[in-house]
């Protein structure tokens, strides 16, 4: 009988010790290859995007491979126009964009010098005109130190590109086959919960991608309108990036904002007063309009929730952590709620139950 017991408590100390150490791997495993990991939900996010753009097309009557096929071909048609036809002034723009941010940024960093504000310990200015700036821009002679390392940079975020955009392309195509491929890897009596969570999971990432579609699209319609009314330079790439940093939520609506002012300022206060205007505009418009909109189709992530993982992400894996940290965190909620606070703990918790 001794024996029997002894026997059992080695095995299930070998059963745990065996589980803590695949466990440990796994973790270890994915820090790893955070970086890889990221890249390939950037690739099933990609996929939501297109299946967001084919819903209306299935909705008028084609088939869903054909709708999804229109709708990557007039993707790649719109990024190949846009590059050929405005590419050059884009890039421009941008370049005018950054050299006004730049000699801002200079000004501003020499007035605080002047104030005693950032100055060096000795005291002295050195006559400089561009005192403190390497506290509030990258050194690019550190980013681009060689011709040859500019070029492996670029090749590496092109090769970084096409892994997002062909995991995209293989999951639109055959869905189901990575579907499958992750119930399998769950014992029988629970693939049929994991499949519905799953599926849960891929239309709460559609859903995440329309409703922020909607904020984008807002923001960037309503800043360039209001820009141009105020006759802000270079009005066109600022809401551009306004439309585009609204992927990022909280965190890119106020760093969007930053360029606005400073452009202004480098023309005439009342500018940069205009400009502020412009932005409270915006986000006035978003809060009350878009986003209302938005929510009423798909969850909206508590704001506090929102801001850690955006600094969690940021800390572990940097800017793409922070990009991909909210449309993460919406999908890693839906497998928490149905798998664990819905089937292990019988539910979420009632406070007029529960009184």
């Amino acid at each position: 009988m001794k024996d029997s017991v002894e026997a059992e408590l080695t095995k299930r100390a070998t059963v745990v010790t065996a589980v803590v150490i695949a466990m440990t791997a796994t973790v270890a495993l994915a820090w790893a290859a955070s970086g890889a990991l990221l890249l390939i939900f950037g690739g099933l996010l990609l996929a939501a995007i297109i299946g967001a753009l084919a819903r209306p097309l299935q909705w008028a009557g084609l088939k869903r491979g054909w709708a999804f096929a229109i709708v990557i071909l007039f993707l790649f048609a719109a990024i190949g126009g846009g590059l050929f036809y405005g590419g050059v002034t884009l890039v421009s723009q941008f370049n005018d964009l950054w050299h006004q941010l730049r000699d801002q940024l200079q000004a501003l960093a020499k007035t605080f010098a002047d104030m005693g504000i950032g100055s060096d310990a000795s005291g002295g200015k050195g006559g400089s005109d561009e005192v403190g700036l390497d506290t509030l821009l990258p050194n690019p002679s550190g980013i681009f130190s060689s011709a040859s390392k500019a070029m492996f940079s670029v090749l590496g975020t092109l090769g970084n590109v096409f892994i997002v955009v062909f995991i995209a392309i293989f999951v639109v195509i055959q869905p189901e086959l990575y579907r499958r491929g992750v119930v399998s890897l769950v014992p029988p009596s629970k693939r049929a919960r994991v499949d519905q969570t799953l599926g849960a999971a891929a239309e709460e990432l559609i859903l995440w991608v329309c409703g922020t579609g909607i904020s984008m699209l807002t923001v960037f319609v309503v800043t360039w309108i209001g820009l141009m009314i105020v006759e802000m330079p270079n009005a066109f790439v600022l809401a551009l990036q306004a439309g585009l940093l609204a992927f990022i939520p909280t965190l890119g609506p106020f760093i969007a904002g930053i360029p606005i002012v400073l452009v202004g300022l480098s023309e005439s206060m009342s500018l940069a007063l205009w400009g502020l205007g412009v932005y409270v505009l915006v986000q006035t418009v978003e809060s009350n309009v878009s986003q209302p909109v938005a929510q009423r189709y798909t969850s909206a992530l508590p704001p506090a929730l929102t801001l850690a993982a955006q600094a969690v992400f940021g800390v572990l894996f940097g800017t793409l952590g922070i990009a991909l940290a909210v449309p993460l965190v919406a999908v890693l909620m839906v497998f928490v709620r149905e798998l664990y606070v819905n089937d292990t703990l019988g539910g979420p918790h009632d406070e007029a139950t529960a009184a």
